[in-house]
């Protein structure tokens, strides 16, 4: 996953003191930092140290089974992830190290000189008509696959409904990416995604324990992004229809 060297200007962030602002804040909340290479080895972390002064920037590492850490560096390119509320950052890091800390394994690298702010929301977001689709099933690798039913939908992202007791029971982890995951908009329309957990928080009028699972897309290629803004926009345009008629 690379940078896009044609984005839109304004979602281009060049500024030393804001990009140094955004990683101090991700720092401050410890927000899950996603470091992502090819080919398509990724690890969580979060941002643990950032000296303007020295340049440099580290970012603590979470469980690194199969020691991907390794294979992060070796590849030479990787590109970092994270959110603030409803914000996406996303930079690379340059010249990343590895190296052994008090608390774990911490990646450093140079502070990054360009960053990527993309508004999570700006994709209108629409709730389901149905109560069959859509829907997602995770895969189960050992495990039976779960199937969960979607609360709300966008180009960006989708919000799942999760009972409590199955939270540690999903491969659906805050902060971490998962793959393989099939979105069914409808009878004849079936996606292949990765989900990034962003957010979990009790649904109001819901029978409790039921959770409300906040997850964004992750590399959606250009049929899939087209398949979903087509199932948003006919969603739309069915719910005006139906207000007109009401």
């Amino acid at each position: 996953m690379t940078l896009p060297e044609t984005a839109p200007e304004e979602l281009r962030v060049t500024s030393i003191a804001e990009i140094q602002a955004y990683l101090r804040q991700l720092q401050r909340e410890r927000a899950s930092v996603m470091l992502n290479a090819p080919p398509g080895h990724s690890l969580n972390g979060h941002v643990c140290a950032l000296d303007a002064d020295t340049d440099v920037l580290g970012v603590e590492l979470g469980t690194d089974p199969g020691g991907i850490s390794q294979a992060l560096v070796a590849g030479g390119e990787i590109t970092a992830v994270a959110y603030l509320g409803t914000i996406k950052l996303q930079f690379e890091l340059d010249n990343a190290v590895l190296v052994s800390g008090d608390q774990g394994a911490v990646l450093r690298s140079r502070v990054p000189t360009r960053l990527y702010r993309f508004q999570r929301r700006q994709s209108f977001r629409v709730q389901p008509s149905g109560s069959i689709y859509p829907r997602v099933t995770l895969p189960g690798g050992s495990q039976p696959a779960r199937t969960l039913r979607v609360l709300d939908l966008s180009i960006g992202g989708v919000a799942l409904a999760l009972p409590a007791g199955l939270a540690g029971a999903v491969p659906l982890a805050i902060g971490q990416a998962c793959g393989g995951v099939t979105l069914e908009l409808d009878r004849t329309t079936t996606l292949q995604v990765a989900l990034l957990p962003h957010h979990a928080s009790a649904i109001s009028g819901e029978v409790r324990g039921l959770l409300q699972l906040g997850c964004a897309f992750v590399d959606l290629d250009t049929t899939t992004m087209r398949a979903l803004q087509l199932y948003v926009d006919q969603t739309q345009k069915r719910r005006r229809l139906l207000k007109l008629d009401a």
